[in-house]
C-alpha cells in the first residue's frame, strides 16, 4: 500500500481577453509541460490564500477577486502505474490582475495563449477542463 495520500492544491486561470495564462512547470510531477499556475496549500493557510500566494509566486501577479471555479484531481503514476503525487486541487478563476507576467518560483515560463495556441502546446492531463469550468465559472459570477 502507498504511503501517499491526497493533498491540498490550488490553481488559478487568469484570464486576459480570449487568452489564459499558463506556466511551464520545471519540477515533477509534469516537468516541462504548461499548466495553470498554482501548487500546495500550506498548514494554516486557506484555499483563496494559497491561489493568490502561488499566482504571484510563479508570475508576479496579484490577483484582486477570485472565482471557485472547480475541484479537480491531479494523479501523477509512474511508468508501472503507482502512485507518484495525488492533489485535490480548487481551481479559481479571475480576470482582475496586475501587469504583464514574470516567471520565477518553481515555472520557467509564464504567457498568455490562446484556446488556439495551447493546442500546441504539451500540457498537464486536465487543462482544459479545469480551464473551462473556470472561464464558466467567472460567467456566472459577472
Amino acid at each position: 500500500m502507498s504511503s501517499f495520500y491526497p493533498r491540498a492544491g490550488v490553481a488559478i486561470a487568469v484570464f486576459r481577453g480570449p487568452a489564459t495564462l499558463l506556466v511551464r512547470r520545471s519540477k515533477q510531477p509534469y516537468a516541462g509541460m504548461w499548466s495553470l499556475p498554482g501548487g500546495a496549500v500550506l498548514l494554516g493557510e486557506t484555499a483563496r490564500e494559497a491561489a493568490s500566494r502561488e499566482l504571484f509566486e510563479e508570475t508576479g501577479l496579484l490577483a484582486s477577486a477570485l472565482t471557485l471555479g472547480d475541484v479537480a484531481d491531479a494523479i501523477a503514476r509512474d511508468d508501472d502505474g503507482a502512485v507518484i503525487a495525488h492533489f485535490m486541487i480548487a481551481v479559481f478563476a479571475t480576470e482582475a490582475v496586475t501587469r504583464a507576467p514574470v516567471a520565477g518560483g518553481d515555472v520557467t515560463e509564464a504567457c498568455f495563449f490562446t484556446d488556439e495556441q495551447r493546442g500546441h502546446l504539451t500540457c498537464t492531463p486536465g487543462l482544459e477542463t479545469a480551464i473551462r469550468s473556470a472561464k464558466a465559472a467567472l460567467c456566472k459570477g459577472s
